[in-house]
């Protein structure tokens, strides 16, 4: 009996040691401890930045631009930074897959589904799906583009009333829902009232999921084992409820659907999907369009659909309230192109070319995607010079391209000019990339970038936005979690005459 516990006890210290030695091919970095790895350096370096993005940079500083962590019993953690090698990561397929661990499978039911956090075969049908369906209900051409202004419009009308009270408290909120308005139109052929109270309910529930997570997936994939003994201090019972009101919101919308809908007649993207399911149903090949993916779909797109795009938002109102310059100038030029009548449209974009470099400077300056989503390695592979196992995730550290400073000069100061040449154009930056690229870029790009520009022009030619007296000065690093989020603060609308 002593003797195989003794057997036991050797063969699980030398697996704690085999695990915690660094091969010459892994990527450098922090040695951390058996078992915990690199959990307690990780937390230290969060601690003194304050954002994990921040934490990323300062690893590349010391370790260079491939930095390997190991956190908890989860699979190693690459870290890369730099453009050079965010490019070659983000563009090789053999690292397009999505990470397999317990939070990835706990935020879709127990399996992962959706388009967010799947890949091979099922990502590839989904993603084309998606694309296709709302491209035919109107993703990036002139009907969105209505759909988004009638949003905007409701949004500088409620913006007008509230601003009659004083300063307003809950502008984030506000934009929130009228920026799922485009997006759920669309989804599920409906608009929520701006004070509909059951999603503010829901956007809460969405946006506390992404305040209290990271990109790493936290404690819950580092020592997933935990959630039994400690469910409370590890934040699973919290996540798990607020997952669990996400589905059942998700689901409830989709029965409604199923029981009010016409076979041939098509309202929304829902409509269509449970089409496709009846489609494939009485065909006898294996598919993965099913009601628990349809759920999964819908809730990307409703999370990563609004989250970004109206943190952007948020992130220029707090900008332009901090510099009154920029946003006078942004004012000129809508008064010069569009006057005080005439409706934002996507066809003006390029006759407002100031506006477009303050966008495009918030973009880059706020990071509020600072990391791509994890990637999963699906065949063992080399990156530069390192090793990188089947299995491994990986995060492109965006942050380090947009605040390169032997490329931007003066990174951490806003300066929209940066993007304007000599004739006064607009200018592209390659090195501005706030939607990831290759294969697994942001399939909501146009959306996104259609909806920010149309509402911050529709917002601008309306509103002067002010702090309120005694107001503290913003700390414009924002708020972390898996996305960044503006500061919460007070701004007084002003009505343009």
């Amino acid at each position: 009996m002593w003797f195989i516990i003794i057997c036991m006890a050797i063969i699980i210290t030398m697996k704690i040691l085999h695990d915690w030695r660094r091969p010459s091919t892994f990527p450098p970095g922090p040695r951390g401890l058996p078992i915990i790895g690199n959990i307690f350096d990780l937390k230290r370096l969060v601690d003194e930045t304050k954002f994990y993005s921040h934490a990323w940079c300062r690893l590349a500083d010391i370790y260079g631009p491939i930095v390997g962590l190991k956190l908890g019993v989860a699979e190693p953690l690459i870290i890369v930074s730099g453009k050079d090698a965010v490019i070659e990561m983000m563009s090789r397929s053999q690292f397009d897959g999505r990470p397999n661990e317990f939070v990835h499978r706990l935020r879709t039911g127990g399996k992962r589904r959706g388009v967010l956090f799947t890949d091979g075969d099922i990502w590839r049908d989904q993603r084309r799906f998606v694309l296709r369906t709302l491209k035919e209900f109107g993703f990036g051409n002139v009907t969105m583009e209505d759909i988004i202004l009638n949003d905007a419009v409701s949004l500088t009308s409620m913006v007008e009333s509230l601003a009659k009270l004083g300063p307003i408290t809950n502008l984030y909120n506000i934009t929130s829902i009228a920026v799922l308005n485009s997006l759920w139109t669309l989804v599920a052929g409906a608009r929520f009232d701006l004070e509909n109270p059951k999603l503010a309910e829901i956007l809460s529930v969405v946006n506390e999921i992404i305040r209290n997570t990271n990109a790493t997936g936290g404690i819950l994939t580092h020592l997933p084992f935990l959630r039994y003994i400690i469910p409370g201090l590890t934040g699973f019972t919290a996540l798990n409820q607020r997952l669990t009101r996400m589905w059942q919101f998700i689901g409830t919308e989709i029965a409604r659907h199923k029981q009010t809908r016409t076979h041939g007649e098509f309202r929304d993207f829902i409509d269509v999907y449970l089409a496709e399911m009846d489609t494939i149903q009485s065909s006898p090949t294996v598919s993965s369009f099913d009601e628990e993916q349809l759920i999964g779909v819908v809730k990307d797109l409703f999370s990563a659909g609004v989250e970004t795009t109206n943190n952007t938002i948020g992130f220029i109102i707090t900008y332009l309230v901090v510099r009154q310059d920029v946003q006078r100038k942004v004012h000129e030029e809508i008064d010069k192109v569009l006057g005080k009548e005439i409706l934002p449209r996507v066809v003006y974009k390029n006759r407002l070319p100031y506006l477009n470099a303050t966008i495009a400077e918030v973009m880059r300056l706020a990071n509020v995607g600072p990391t791509s989503i994890p990637h999963r390695a699906m065949t063992d592979s080399v990156l530069l010079g390192y090793e990188i196992k089947k299995n491994y995730t990986l995060l492109a550290n965006l942050r380090s391209v947009h605040m390169d400073e032997q490329h931007w000069g003066d990174p951490k100061e806003f300066r929209p000019e940066r993007f304007i040449n000599d004739r006064g154009e607009y200018v592209e930056d390659p090195w501005l990339i706030p939607f990831g690229l290759g294969h697994r870029k942001c399939l909501g790009e146009i959306l996104a970038r259609n909806s920010v520009f149309l509402f911050t022009a529709c917002l601008l030619q309306k509103f002067q936005f002010v702090l309120p007296p005694e107001h503290p000065e913003p700390i414009l690093d924002g708020v972390d979690g898996f996305t960044i989020a503006p500061p919460h603060l007070n701004v007084v609308a002003i009505k343009r005459k």
